[in-house]
Formats: C-alpha cells, structure tokens, sequence
C-alpha cells in the first residue's frame, strides 16, 4: 500500500513539474487507441464464459473427477495413476482471481449509478439481463467448486478492498447452497427476454429465454442433492425451480463449442494435455466398465460414443456389431499390461475430438432424468415415466446433433426399441425405478455433464464400479468422495482452512471425507 502511495505522490510531483516548465499540450500522444482504459463488461464475460470448459476438460477435474474414475475413459499408455494419494487436490485461485471476479465485476458495473449508462457497459445489452447471466453463471462455478471441495469462502469473498477482509472465512456446503438458491431465484426474476445480449455472450448466442431454462435447472441439480440430508427444504427449492420451467429441448442444454479455427487449440483432446485426435489423442480409450454396460443395456449409443476405426486402423469386427467393441480396464498396474490390454480397443468417436466440437456441461437429458428422479421421489406432481422417456430421448438427440446419431447404426427405430426393452423400461418400483434413472444418467454421462455423474456416483453408488487391487488404498475401498485444498491456499489462509477443515470435514482435508449432501451409506 506504502509503494502505491509513494508511486501516486511521485506521478502528482511529476505532473507538477512538467506544468511549470513550457513543453506544450501532448494530447493524447500517450494513449493507447488500441487498448481500453476502463472494464468493458462484454470482454470481461467471455473470459469468464470460456473457462466453464476447465470445469470439465482440463487436467485438473478430468482426472479423476470426470471420466477417468467414473467408468468413462481409461489411458492405453501409462498405468493410470493406479494407486490413489492425498495429493489429488483441486485449486480455486483462478476461479476467485479471475473469473468469479469478472462476473462479480460486471454486477457492480451494472448496478453503480455513475456505470451503468457507460458505452463500455451498454455495448453487452441491457444492465438487468447482464446482472442476471452474471449470477446465474457464478453460481455454477460456485455449484461446481463446493461440490468438489465441500467448504470454500463465500460470504467473505472478494471483500479485500472494500472490507479488508484479505483472509476470507469458510461457509459451509449447506449455507453455499442457501445462498446459491436464493440468489439464483433472484437473478431469474431479472431476466428480461424482450432484452438479447451481443455476440460476446458465447453460452446461449444472448438468448435470455434459454437462460432463464438453465437458471431453474441449476437450482434443480442442488436440489436433487439435498435428498438425503435436507429433503423438506430440497423438495421446496426443488418444486419452485421446476415451476419455473428447465431445459425441455437438446438446444437449451448448458454447452460449450470449441474454436473450430483451430483443430489444435479446439477440443477436448487439447484440454487434457495439449493432445489432439490426429496426434496423441491414442492415450485415452474406453474405460471396460462403460463398454460392457452398454453391452449390457444393447445400447446404440455404443455406436456414437466409440468407433472401430481409430489411430491404428481399423479393428477387427463389424462396426454394427456392439460385441465387437473392446474397452480397457481401469487401474493396471503397469504400462505393459496397458498397452497389451489396449490392442484392438475401440477407440473415442472423432466428433469428440474434432475443431468445433459441442461439449455438455448441464445437458437437458440429464435434467430431465433429474426430474424423473424428483418424480419419483413425489417432490413435483409429474408422470415420472414420461419425464425418464423424455430423458433418454434428449440423449439420443444429443448425440445425433452434436456427434453420431445412433440411428446410423441402430436402426431407424432404434430409440422406440431400447425405451421398450425389458431393462430400460421404467419399473413401477420406486427403488428399482430410481435405479434405473441413475443408471440412464451414466450412461448419458459420457463426455458431458461435468462433475454431476460423479456426485450421482457419491449419493447412490450407481452404478457399482468394481476396483481392482491396484486402485485401493490401505482402509480405503471406494473412490474418492471429494478433492482435497491445494496446499498454497491452505497456506494463505491457514487459520480459516483449519477452521473448516475442523468444524466440516471431522478434522482431516482427505479425499474419503464426504461434503455436506453425501450422507447416505451407499458405499
């Protein structure tokens, strides 16, 4: 603070000097034309928007968070990180740095009377609907990274400069998600869909009406959590948000498209380790256990998901033949066993890995599939075999809009066949009903829906994933239940990390400690 001080008092004595002395008006020689002297909002919300995709595709939630560890993808070079450690941990600097603080930013530019009119502000669109994408949008990083992590700072969060507060306290999972819910109705009450917002909004292409959709579904996928551990005030958020209306068609999912300009700087691929699908892309295969589940299910999606025909040409068998797909374990012991169990493995659909890939990060089929769940539960007055059909159907038309339809090889009644078959339809059971809805999550949940397939995992353990010896760590048999701090922000705010550490998560920041809504004993 002393520096910046002494930096404002020795530009005011420069200023002073160069008054005294005759040299003339300079103008406007000093600035920078090409470079904006104040925050424009529109700038600001795409770099917050482009990074919903380090949710999901980069190193740190990918492994093992979204597809490694939850029966989606396995490595066919290296032994997979077999044995799991304490070091697993998940770092939030970048989310609170930059792009919380952006939307944070946008908010407060969008509210303050001598900014709101500013050309740097009104360029995006109107000031209500800018504050409510802005909400909406934090809300799902801060749904995300209490799902993760359990506690974070909240309520003391970004109150440095106004407060002082540089060593924010930790809220619990439970007020995070108060807080989230009543701030998320608030924002849906400020849309305004006469409004659009400029091409800077890159999630939705500024349509507000499609907004408002993943608003309300948002509050459902908190709230269908809170079953377990909360279900008055879950089933109460719950209704509200499905009043309110959630995502019904494939277009209004929550997805990011990659820069299709750049089949190098594009996909997924790149996003776990600068690989791309015509280079090293060979490194991730299908996990077995996915394989053989749509095997078990006679799935089609088998057909979109994967493909015969891969890096090292093509694999024996017919492409229509779904016996025909190979998938690898997960945890080998070593890179030899990896490689031998690899050879003649289906390989990751191309559509994935592609420039201008579409990615899922809250797509309709799944809220849909919550929905039914909700259903089934008696939260919402709704045919729960109605929304659960719905459910599977959104994933097929994903599928047949973003990447293979499985018609292409299953058959122009492909989608009628598998919702009639004995295993997929909806039993009039309630447990067994409930079964099969996580189970249609999963297997929609490949390459889309972020964490979310993980935390189903953590409240039902469905599906059962077996664990080879290789993956179990001494008194532990089951995957992780939540990511641990990153030690250089446990070492910012050492007083308040133990605090939570203590008062939340029984005194141990480990990876077998379960946050707020995982209370169930189903593992």
């Amino acid at each position: 603070m002393k520096y910046i001080k002494s930096l404002a008092v020795a530009a005011m004595a420069l200023t002073a000097t160069m008054s005294s002395c005759d040299m003339g008006d300079f103008g406007d020689i000093n600035i920078n034309p090409t470079k904006p002297g104040e925050a424009y909002t529109d700038m600001l919300y795409t770099y917050s928007a482009q990074w919903v995709r380090g949710l999901t595709m980069n190193s740190s939630s990918y492994d093992p968070w979204m597809q490694l560890r939850t029966g989606y993808l396995s490595e066919s070079k290296n032994n997979q990180y077999g044995g799991l450690t304490n070091t697993v941990t998940f770092g939030t600097a970048s989310y609170y740095y930059y792009y919380i603080k952006n939307l944070n930013t946008i908010i407060e530019r969008n509210t303050n009377e001598e900014t709101k009119s500013l050309i740097s502000v009104t360029s995006f669109g109107d000031n209500a609907n800018q504050i409510a994408v802005a909400r909406t949008l934090r809300a799902f990083y801060f749904m995300t990274l209490t799902d993760i992590l359990g506690p974070l700072p909240y309520s003391e969060a970004f109150k440095g400069e106004s407060e002082g507060i540089w060593a924010p306290k930790y809220d619990s999972q439970e007020d995070i998600y108060a807080a989230l819910d009543a701030d998320l109705v608030e924002a849906y009450s400020q849309f305004n869909t006469s409004g659009k917002l400029s091409a800077a909004e890159i999630l939705y292409n500024g349509d507000i009406s499609k907004w408002k959709k993943f608003n309300a579904s948002l509050r459902m996928m908190m709230a269908i959590k809170m079953a377990d551990v909360d279900p008055v005030n879950g089933k109460a958020r719950f209704a509200k948000a499905y009043a309110d209306g959630g995502m019904t068609e494939v277009e209004d999912g929550f997805h990011y498209t990659f820069d299709a300009s750049n089949a190098d700087y594009s996909a997924w691929m790149y996003y776990v380790g600068n690989m791309n699908y015509s280079s090293r892309g060979e490194n991730f295969v299908p996990n077995k256990f996915i394989v053989e589940a749509l095997k078990e299910y006679n799935d089609p999606r088998m057909f979109s998901y994967f493909t015969l025909d891969g890096y090292k040409g093509k694999v024996a068998g017919d492409p229509a033949d779904i016996n025909a797909y190979k998938g690898v374990e997960f945890g080998l012991p070593s890179n030899d066993d990896v490689v031998r169990a690899a050879e003649g493995c289906a390989s990751v659909n191309a559509t994935y890995c592609e420039a201008g890939a579409t990615y899922g990060l809250i797509t309709t089929a799944r809220t849909l599939l919550v929905e039914a769940e909700a259903a089934v539960l008696g939260w919402i007055n709704a045919d729960p075999k109605a929304l659960y059909e719905a459910g599977i159907k959104a994933s097929f038309d994903f599928q047949a809009t973003y990447h293979t339809p499985v018609t292409k090889l299953g058959g122009e009644t492909a989608v009628e066949d598998y919702l009639a078959s004995e295993k997929v339809a909806l039993s009039s059971d309630k447990e067994t009903a409930l079964e099969q809805i996580l189970m249609q999550r999963f297997l929609a949940g490949f390459m889309t829906d972020a964490i979310e397939s993980w935390s189903d995992w953590r409240r039902y353990n469905i599906p059962e994933m077996p664990m080879t010896e290789h993956q179990v760590l001494e008194g532990n048999i089951a995957y992780p239940y939540r990511m641990t701090y990153d030690p250089s922000e446990k070492e910012s705010n050492v007083e308040n990390t133990e605090a939570a550490i203590q008062q939340w998560l029984g005194g141990e920041d480990g990876l077998w400690k379960r946050v707020w809504w995982d209370v169930a004993d189903n593992h």
